[in-house]
């Protein structure tokens, strides 16, 4: 969808006709940024994912593409070393506006708002089949806070949602954060599901700004002393909006 906009607004003239557009993975949505974008004229795709942390169908999924638009980048790092160079490449405005970069996966809004959709097609699914049913819960595995971020506008916007319940592996950030009010980084542990093996999701830092009662001053504040320190911490009734905005219960063991 996003691939076919890009290709039609381009072709109005639009940002001088062409467009590079930059993104992370850390495994899954690449190959679906890369086969959205494949052949698309006046854009460049550009992905990078970190070098032996992304499963093997993934690496071939994003480097057996053979169009000459789409250029895919091993990273000796992890993922958040990959959202990092991205990060850079947007804030240097001389060097965004001279390539004319555009964004892929959840860093762009189109993508988190499309996801909504998951959200109203589960609930009536489930309460078509279910008329007892007023509100559903969803458990959604977590790793850059795309997802569930939708998860959270649906609900916002009217869904009876119950509870949004994050589900992380090892690289327990967001559990500790909604159990303890500590957003603190850690180096990111290797695991059996790369696509999660996140430290710093960079869709949180939308939330946290509803959390901060949409304070754009404080959300800048919060996030130059997490660039500083690696740390931030909330309490009180700060803690218990963001433990009824999402649940994070604990050691669940899914069956085999």
């Amino acid at each position: 969808m996003l691939g076919n906009f890009f290709e039609y607004f381009l072709s109005t003239g639009s940002n001088d006709g062409r467009l590079a557009v930059l993104g992370a993975t850390s495994g899954d949505t690449g190959s679906a940024a890369i086969y959205g974008l494949r052949g698309k004229k006046g854009v460049d795709c550009i992905i990078l994912y970190p070098n032996g942390r992304v499963s093997e169908i993934q690496e071939r999924q994003m480097t057996t593409v053979p169009d000459d638009n789409i250029h895919c980048v091993s990273v000796e790092g992890t993922f958040d070393d990959c959202q990092d160079i991205v990060k850079a490449s947007f804030a240097n405005q001389e060097f965004r506006d001279r390539v004319k970069l555009g964004a892929v996966n959840s860093i762009n809004w189109c993508r988190v708002l499309a996801q909504t959709t998951y959200y109203f097609w589960s609930y009536f699914r489930v309460t078509d089949a279910e008329k007892d049913v007023k509100e559903v819960n969803f458990s959604v595995p977590t790793g850059n806070f795309g997802d569930i971020l939708a998860g959270y506008y649906s609900k916002r916007m009217g869904l009876p949602v119950g509870d949004l319940i994050v589900a992380t592996n090892e690289n327990d950030i967001l559990h500790r954060f909604f159990t303890q009010g500590e957003y603190h980084r850690e180096d990111i542990q290797a695991t059996i599901s790369p696509s999660m093996d996140i430290c710093v999701s960079s869709n949180f830092e939308r939330y946290l700004f509803h959390l901060a009662g949409d304070d754009s001053t404080t959300l800048a504040n919060w996030m130059s002393a997490f660039e500083s320190t690696g740390k931030l911490t909330i309490s009180g009734k700060m803690l218990d909006k963001a433990r009824a905005d999402f649940k994070s219960p604990g050691l669940i063991l899914m069956p085999p």
